[in-house]
């Protein structure tokens, strides 16, 4: 039976699978101590693992609360962090750094992965590896040091990403704006380039309305672009006019 017990813990955690202790790594590599330990088992609880065996909850709770509180930790960083930023690139800022793929590289960071209590048929698929599962397992963290401490208690925790939040910033800002990546190119070739954006045709009800753009370079048509709003056309439209110049520069070499 010690063996079959053996097995059975190493895919469906349980009371005697997991223990307070089994947290500490974790924790060290946080810099932050739960005074409350059930509160960081029901962050690392997915929704997965059968809890009606025991008073635990999973972390569904949790990561709603959470999901404001790394709102708001990114809102006050970028505000400090680029004082000269307008609140539409402050806003476009803040849901990069929120979305899904950038919380998931930080679990990822501290092994979060390595700490999930989850269900026996979502350990086998790897469940525990999934971007989702590991976002929401991350915004439930947060949510349970807040709980525990106070708010800058955990704006102290999450800042010790900030060259994550940085390098995320990079490497995402400049495919984000296709719209000024064409103005700078279009610059490097002629500082006097004049582009323009024409709304030239929407189509469709109201609540599907879909919108055409056409670009001009010194007057002269580009590229067009279609999508659900005015601003989604100018992009995708400057995308394929970027795509286009580069194309005929490369032909060009």
């Amino acid at each position: 039976m010690g063996l079959l017990q053996s097995l059975k813990a190493s895919f469906l955690p349980g009371e005697d699978s997991v223990t307070d202790n089994s947290f500490r790594p974790l924790e060290d590599t946080l810099g932050y101590s739960f005074q409350n330990k059930d509160l960081l088992r029901e962050a690392l609880t997915h929704p997965s693992f059968d809890t009606r065996k025991n008073d635990h909850r999973h972390n569904q709770r949790l990561e709603f609360l959470g999901d404001s509180i790394v709102g708001c930790v990114l809102a006050n960083w970028l505000f400090q962090k680029f004082p000269e930023k307008t609140e539409g690139e402050l806003s476009r800022y803040k849901s990069l750094l929120a979305r899904g793929y950038n919380l998931a590289a930080v679990a990822r960071k501290i092994n979060l992965n390595d700490y999930l209590i989850i269900g026996k048929s979502e350990r086998q698929s790897k469940g525990n590896l999934r971007q989702s599962v590991l976002e929401d397992a991350f915004e439930a963290l947060i949510g349970a040091i807040y709980l525990d401490s106070d708010y800058l208690t955990i704006e102290k925790v999450m800042l010790q990403w900030e060259s994550l939040f940085i390098d995320a910033l990079k490497e995402t800002n400049s495919s984000f704006n296709p719209k000024g990546q064409l103005q700078e190119y279009l610059q490097s070739k002629s500082k006097n380039t004049k582009i323009s954006y024409h709304l030239i045709k929407q189509s469709g009800p109201d609540h599907r309305r879909e919108f055409f753009v056409q670009i001009k370079v010194e007057g002269q048509p580009l590229a067009e672009g279609h999508g659900k709003s005015k601003k989604n056309a100018e992009e995708k439209a400057a995308k394929v006019a970027l795509e286009k110049l580069k194309s005929a520069s490369s032909e060009e070499d």
